[in-house]
C-alpha cells in the first residue's frame, strides 16, 4: 500500500491480466495475444469489468502489477509499465508516433474520477493500487 494510505475495510481485489497456466505455481502466468484485439480495447474491457466487480461486491479497490523483464517486453512497442501508468491517469504526457514522429493524443485515464490511483515501486517493480 502507498505510504500513509490505510488498507480498505472492504479489502482489495488482485487483478491478473494474463492467462493462468496450471496450478503448480501461483506465479505461473504467461502473456497471451489475441489477433485483431488491440491493447486499448483490452484495457477498456478490463476497466469495465473492474467497475462491474466493484459495484457487485463493494470491494475497497484493486491492486495490480505489470510483468517485467525480457519475456514480458518482447515484441511490445510500448513498455507495460508505461501503459499501466497511463491507464489510471498517472501519466498523461505527450507521446509521439515512432514511425512518423507526429504527436499522438495524450492518454486519457480509463478509471472514473471517483477512484484514486497510486503507484508504488519496490525492488525495481511497479505496483498499482486503485481505491
Amino acid at each position: 500500500m502507498p505510504t500513509g494510505i490505510s488498507f480498505p475495510v472492504n479489502g482489495l481485489a488482485e487483478v491478473c491480466f494474463d492467462v493462468f497456466d496450471g496450478l503448480d505455481c501461483l506465479g505461473d502466468f504467461r502473456h497471451i495475444s489475441i489477433p485483431g484485439l488491440g491493447s486499448a480495447v483490452v484495457l477498456k474491457s478490463v476497466v469495465l469489468a473492474l467497475m462491474a466487480h466493484h459495484e457487485s461486491f463493494s470491494i475497497g479497490g484493486f491492486i495490480f502489477q505489470p510483468a517485467s523483464g525480457e519475456i514480458a517486453e518482447r515484441n511490445r512497442p510500448t513498455p507495460l509499465e508505461e501503459i499501466y501508468d497511463a491507464m489510471p491517469g498517472l501519466k498523461n504526457e505527450l507521446r509521439y508516433n515512432r514511425r512518423t514522429g507526429l504527436p499522438k493524443k495524450a492518454p486519457q485515464p480509463l478509471i472514473p474520477d471517483c477512484f484514486q490511483a497510486y503507484k508504488v515501486v519496490t525492488t525495481g517493480r511497479a505496483c498499482y493500487v486503485v481505491l
